[in-house]
């Protein structure tokens, strides 16, 4: 095992050239890999019938082309958002609004963890065989299903890490020990631990390929977010703001776990990867020229100032770019990120606290920031930029087929911008806001806050919408690529009251937020709602408001069917264009986690992990005191509001199918005539 520190993760050249001095395995060496497709009728109707498959990565191939490859295959789910654009769409119809009402639990596996479980398996194709694998949280138990017998599917092995562990990455994790998912590329599963290991496995065998310790607990460092494929790297970050880390972002070869580049978030233009063309077509959202670098905070602040990488990575092969978004910068008590005592002067444009809270665009290859935009500066809410960027071509602005980036933020506010530039097009908030009067989109783009809801002051507490934990945190949204404006979001529907505290501390590794928050329902009885959403109107389609939290992600299919769940454990499918329930059933836990689906033989199946906890209900997870209304920063008051001390704990795969006989080996008939 290699170790290695993040200390000064600056682009490493050498490592670049060396990277591409080193061929890729071939997929066509070793064990057999060589895949067929087996295709019938069924896939007029979206179906993939037999063990469907793409050829992996070779020296000619990158491993994320082999990704884009397999997402076409309508039967696999290859990457945790299905594709690198995080659509979290299946082109999968066998379930439809017509017929979701006849599904029926197939299987089920236990994730060997009760922690939360706040991600989601991959299915590809190994070895000619459909395989699934999937990551629990905490201790990080990785799975190899074979799905050839897709209703009694067999465990080819698992794994999980058992020497060098941190056992201290549970006390200073943030948000629960969750896990947002794994990776398969060029053979390999690539995954994380809590306690900061990157670790590839052999697909076939489960067996350890490359180990590196990229995370260290002791700087508050914790690794929960998924990360990208992207040309033949993975490209990852961590988590850590509330403990004083400082975020990083880094690319690491797939075939040796060789750090390629790496670059920080905040501090200097060549710790950030700034260069004079970042920016270039807006360059009122900041350039090389016009960044202050570490005088955006107080002498030294930047050191422990966030912006750290822990929720959702795109990549768009074509321009070469990874999308990321950044978290807080650092302390929750603003005042100790500004130079200046009053709350005018900090609100300046100079105290900004770049790069945190920002979508940030970076060259795969070289590391290099090519565009940043700030969606909070000056953060005073801990609204982290960090939920996904998703990738869709739009027709907006008289550009037809327009290559755009859409982002659902904390702070309320759903964003639209060119994804090539960073423009800024569109953003409207989808759940009510007060916190600012709007973004000033077209003109300074930066949001016009509202002072009478911004805690600054120590000691002074404040009201503000939405709370901390954001319109939606982590939990991913979901659209049909054909329909690109219209977006399904699970919500959250919380206001809290933030109360600034004094700074006691400047050790990383120790509590760093020092502030105390309630946070509540403005209307009793509801908690959470999915929605669907026009990104470019900003008009509310249709919504589905629930008194659970709705902490799950969102799954759309060609079918016409939303699949999601709660906090509760109700796992539901909805029509897509009304929003109307057309099937529903109580899992054994909490579903923090995000829905997929595949097919194998010509069947289609959807799958969900259950498993209460992530932030909202930590807790549960952690057997907290409900009786503490600042606990886990404020979630304790809403696990308490909404009953979550009743939902068991629990860590389970569930997988659902049509029931019936007429849906029933449907490839076996097909073929037969």
């Amino acid at each position: 095992m290699r170790s290695s520190t993040d200390d000064h993760p600056e682009i490493l050249f050498s490592d670049l050239q060396r990277e591409r001095e080193v061929p890729m395995s071939s997929q066509n060496s070793g064990p057999t890999r060589q895949f067929r497709f087996y295709v019938t009728a069924l896939a007029c109707l979206g179906l993939v019938v037999g063990a469907a498959s793409a050829a992996g990565a070779t020296s000619e191939t990158s491993a994320s082309a082999a990704i884009a490859k397999s997402a076409q295959n309508p039967g696999l789910w290859p990457a945790p958002g299905r594709n690198n654009d995080l659509t979290r769409f299946s082109p999968l119809t066998q379930i439809n609004t017509s017929n979701a009402g006849d599904m029926q639990f197939s299987w089920s596996q236990s994730l060997s963890s009760l922690r939360g479980q706040e991600g989601q398996p991959i299915v590809v194709e190994v070895g000619g065989k459909p395989m699934m694998f999937l990551v629990s949280g905490w201790p990080n138990v990785v799975q190899g299903l074979d799905l050839s017998n897709p209703d009694n599917p067999v465990t080819v092995w698992n794994y999980v890490k058992k020497d060098g562990r941190d056992d201290s990455a549970v006390a200073i994790a943030c948000c629960d020990t969750v896990n947002r998912g794994l990776n398969y590329a060029d053979g390999k599963v690539i995954f994380h631990t809590l306690d900061g290991y990157l670790i590839a496995l052999d697909a076939l065998t489960g067996k350890v390929d490359w180990s590196d310790k990229i995370a260290h607990t002791e700087k508050g460092q914790t690794m929960t977010a998924a990360g990208v494929i992207a040309g033949n790297n993975v490209i990852i970050g961590y988590g850590g703001a509330e403990l004083a880390a400082r975020g990083s972002i880094a690319a690491y070869s797939i075939a040796t776990g060789k750090k390629v580049w790496g670059f920080f978030n905040n501090g200097t233009a060549k710790d950030v990867g700034m260069t004079a063309g970042t920016n270039k077509a807006v360059p009122k959202h900041g350039t090389l020229k016009t960044y202050r670098g570490v005088n955006e905070y107080p002498e030294g602040e930047y050191l422990r100032g966030g912006a750290t990488v822990w929720g959702w990575l795109s990549y768009d092969p074509k321009l070469n770019l990874v999308y990321y978004g950044t978290s807080n910068p650092g302390t929750w008590s603003p005042t100790y990120r500004c130079k200046y005592t009053t709350w005018e002067k900090c609100n300046d444009g100079t105290q900004d606290n770049k790069w945190s809270l920002s979508i940030i665009a970076r060259n795969v290859s070289t590391g290099e920031m090519v565009w940043a935009y700030q969606l909070t500066p000056y953060d005073e809410w801990d609204y982290d930029a960090i939920n996904e960027s998703v990738l869709v071509n739009m027709d907006i602005d008289g550009q037809k087929n327009r290559p755009v980036l859409v982002h659902f933020d904390r702070n309320g506010f759903a964003y639209v911008l060119d994804r090539r530039t960073g423009q800024l097009l569109r953003a409207h908030n989808y759940v009510p806001v007060n916190w600012a009067e709007k973004i000033d989109v077209g003109g300074t783009d930066r949001p016009i806050k509202v002072k009478a809801h911004s805690p600054f002051s120590v000691d002074k507490a404040v009201q503000a919408c939405p709370s901390a934990m954001g319109g939606k945190d982590q939990q991913p949204v979901a659209v049909d690529p054909s329909n690109p404006q219209v977006f399904f979001v699970p919500t959250n529907q919380w206001c809290m009251e933030d109360t600034p505290l004094k700074r006691t501390s400047t050790q990383q590794g120790s509590g760093y937020s020092f502030a105390n928050v309630y946070m509540y329902e403005p209307t009793p009885g509801l908690a959470g709602q999915v929605q669907a959403f026009d990104v470019d109107t900003g008009k509310i389609i249709w919504k589905n408001p629930n008194k659970y939290q709705t902490w799950g992600g969102a799954l759309v299919t060609a079918g016409g069917v939303v699949f999601y769940g709660d906090m509760v454990g109700d796992f539901r499918a909805v029509d897509a264009k009304t929003g109307n329930v057309l099937w529903q059933r109580k899992l054994g836990s909490g579903i923090i986690g995000n829905p997929i689906s595949y097919a194998v033989n010509g069947q289609q199946y959807v799958s969900v992990f259950t498993g209460i906890g992530g932030w909202s209900g930590l807790p549960v997870a952690a057997g907290l005191n409900f009786s503490d209304k600042f606990g886990a920063i404020g979630a304790t008051a809403m696990a308490k509001v909404t009953n979550l001390n009743l939902v068991p704990q629990g860590g389970t795969l569930y997988t659902f199918r049509l029931g019936g006989a007429e849906h029933q080996n449907v490839a076996d008939a097909d073929t037969a005539k």
